[in-house]
């Protein structure tokens, strides 16, 4: 079983059209870009133990303070556990399955924000980005950065995006993405690659989520961080599966404006098909989030099938609100 350090790769998609870009500086920011993911990814990831402290810093939240740690014995498996008020969960992976112990199925939305942005997340041009320019800016205490302006176009949303890189270390700074600021600093040296210590998240112009993050290498490591935690439950690996798919799924009315807000849920499609214990990841406009909760409800899917049997899953969906 192999692990992988990164987070997701990000695949910036989009419809085939002809825009007119300089293929010089398209060719330029690839490299540069290419070069800051290679600067953090290690080529010999050893046993490990990272550490993130994560800080909310939405107002609203009445738990402001969380912990994930995540122990990986290369070859055998990992351990994880997170911390989040009276949320707390030990999952150990290993090839025979998983063993859990959850006080819920899901996680809250900021342990779920950081396991998609920690270690760091990186992110790569599809070919039908619009690279527009890269142009020299400095940042927070006079660094100097070099930023990749670009468009990315998703059905009738455009977006404008940058990623910045730091000048002289090559390592990235920061990426706009659509309504989504990602920015590192204080890089440390780990395992041959350069690892943020700082990682700030905001959405729509808000700070949402601050972590700092460590990590070390387990030189003399007990095989019993892998053991079972107490009580916990158990599960196999399907030997063969088949994702749930959607039978019905209504949209909410639309309006008369020209805008398109999305509102992206989180929950588990039960055997029965209907989507379990949904909650809101994240709100383009909060407002409207008891609506699209409400939207979701009414969703019909087919389960998954795990081994012949039905299965439940967790799912990620995104409500879709046109004109509103």
């Amino acid at each position: 079983m192999k692990y992988v350090l990164c987070g997701l790769t990000f695949c910036l998609l989009v419809p085939s059209q002809n825009f007119a870009q300089d293929p010089n500086v398209r060719t330029a920011a690839i490299q540069l870009l290419e070069n800051a993911n290679g600067l953090s990814t290690s080529p010999n990831l050893p046993n490990l133990q990272r550490t993130d402290v994560f800080q909310v810093l939405n107002t609203t939240s009445p738990v402001r303070e969380g912990t994930f740690t995540r122990t990986v014995i290369q070859g055998v498996g990992r351990r994880d556990e997170a911390t989040f008020g009276d949320y707390h969960a030990t999952d150990v992976y290993t090839e025979s399955g998983l063993s859990t112990v959850r006080t819920s199925e899901l996680a809250p939305a900021p342990i779920e924000t950081l396991m998609m942005i920690a270690p760091i997340y990186l992110v790569s041009f599809a070919d039908d980005d619009v690279i527009h320019a890269i142009v020299d800016k400095l940042g927070a205490g006079d660094q100097k950065l070099r930023c990749i302006e670009f468009d990315t176009i998703r059905g009738q949303r455009s977006n404008n995006n940058e990623i910045c890189l730091d000048a002289i270390h090559g390592t990235l700074a920061s990426q706009k993405i659509g309504r989504r600021l990602f920015e590192y600093s204080e890089y440390f040296p780990f395992a041959g690659s350069l690892m943020p210590g700082k990682i700030s998240f905001s959405r729509n112009g808000v700070p949402e989520l601050e972590i700092t993050q460590t990590m070390v290498e387990l030189k003399d490591t007990d095989q019993n961080v892998l053991a079972p935690p107490p009580n916990a439950s158990n599960r196999q690996w399907c030997t063969t599966y088949k994702r749930a798919f959607a039978q019905s799924m209504p949209q909410p009315s639309a309006g008369s404006g020209g805008s398109e807000i999305n509102v992206v849920i989180r929950g588990i499609i039960g055997i029965d098909g209907k989507v379990h214990q949904a909650v809101v990841q994240s709100a383009e406009r909060p407002d409207l989030a008891a609506e699209a909760l409400n939207v979701v409800q009414q969703w019909l899917f087919t389960p998954a099938v795990c081994d012949g049997r039905p299965n439940t899953e967790e799912t990620t969906l995104v409500v879709h609100f046109h004109g509103r």
